[in-house]
């Protein structure tokens, strides 16, 4: 009798093993698709970083990962996605920090104007510990991960006319991010920040709603804005900083091999982004001078810069210096 209850007891565990393992082996398989959101357009370098970034994931992964990229707010504006990625009902986002402020106090220190030299010190800092911070404690509070880094270039103005010194601003209603520290810097520029969301300042710049608008070479050249605006001031006041988030709860359910192969990836993604942003750079400078837009490079950027220093004491005095003193400490090149 208990001869026959061993043995039955050994079929019945046969049994189940047959059908568990199969279902693990197929879970394991199964294909994993996840959707990756952008407000901007199709020819931008960020866009065409993701769909690197999609197509070295599908490749490190033998496709059992698929990365959806939207471009275009095809999924919602900046502001949707945010809410969308924290919420899970998108997996991926690209989150301006001039824009993630309105939820997350730390970021505000990239709005800071001229802050950064050039590109190789706001990127001294996106790479440092600091950097790391940002993407695996700071956002992790908000529900989200970081996954890896890109730029959209320095901020500079557009308007009917050139802007080469504070006065040249006087009057001119400039759009800005909706950010209180871009917006005060802007006013002490001296022209008058008037906040918008992108979608809009082209028909306010046609219909004269706006006098200018202040963004990078690329997306004032792949934004179209030229057509309604048609001197570009190299004003180099902000540096836009912008990062890839990941809903936490899916990036903790992936596998660890998954997690692995999107890392490596986007470590290549980034590499691959800086290669293409810089010469996307001088050739929409290029060609906005073939479209007939003047571009004005005798901005004496020492007298703008010299107005900030209250932007600077608001700053400290709302957030403490603490962060700021980290963000100047990483942005110095390594010493010898």
């Amino acid at each position: 009798m208990k001869k026959r209850f061993r043995l039955a007891r050994l079929c019945l565990v046969a049994v189940l093993a047959g059908l568990i393992l199969p279902a693990r082996a197929a879970e394991k398989q199964k294909k994993i698709v996840a959707k990756l959101a952008d407000a901007l357009s199709p020819d931008h370098p960020h866009t065409r970083t993701w769909q690197f970034l999609a197509d070295r994931v599908k490749e490190k992964t033998a496709g059992r990962v698929e990365v959806q990229v939207f471009h275009s707010g095809q999924l919602g504006q900046t502001k949707d996605l945010y809410q969308a990625v924290q919420m899970g009902s998108i997996e991926m986002a690209k989150m301006p920090f001039s824009f993630a402020g309105e939820w997350v106090d730390e970021v505000k220190v990239f709005d800071l104007p001229y802050l950064f030299a050039d590109r190789d010190e706001l990127w001294r800092v996106l790479r440092s510990p600091l950097g790391d911070r940002f993407q695996q404690e700071i956002f992790p509070k908000q529900g989200m991960v970081g996954l890896m880094w890109v730029d959209d270039g320095c901020r500079s103005i557009y308007a009917a006319r050139p802007v080469r010194r504070p006065e040249d601003l006087k009057g001119l209603k400039i759009r800005v991010q909706p950010s209180e520290v871009q917006i005060q810097a802007l006013n002490a520029m001296g022209g008058i920040a008037t906040p918008l969301a992108f979608g809009e300042v082209y028909l306010a710049l046609q219909q004269k709603v706006l006098d200018g608008a202040e963004n990078s070479p690329v997306l004032f050249y792949t934004s179209k804005h030229w057509e309604v605006s048609k001197v570009y001031s190299l004003t180099e006041q902000f540096w836009s900083v912008h990062l890839l988030l990941v809903n936490q709860r899916w990036w903790q359910k992936l596998p660890p091999e998954i997690q692995t192969a999107f890392r490596e990836a986007a470590r290549e993604a980034e590499a691959h982004f800086r290669e293409i942003y810089v010469a996307d750079e001088q050739k929409a400078l290029d060609r906005l001078k073939e479209k007939g837009v003047q571009v004005v490079t005798d901005v004496d950027r020492a007298a703008f810069e010299a107005r900030m220093q209250p932007v600077y004491e608001t700053f400290t005095q709302k957030h403490g210096g603490d962060l700021l003193n980290q963000v100047r400490a990483a942005k110095a090149p390594a010493t010898p």
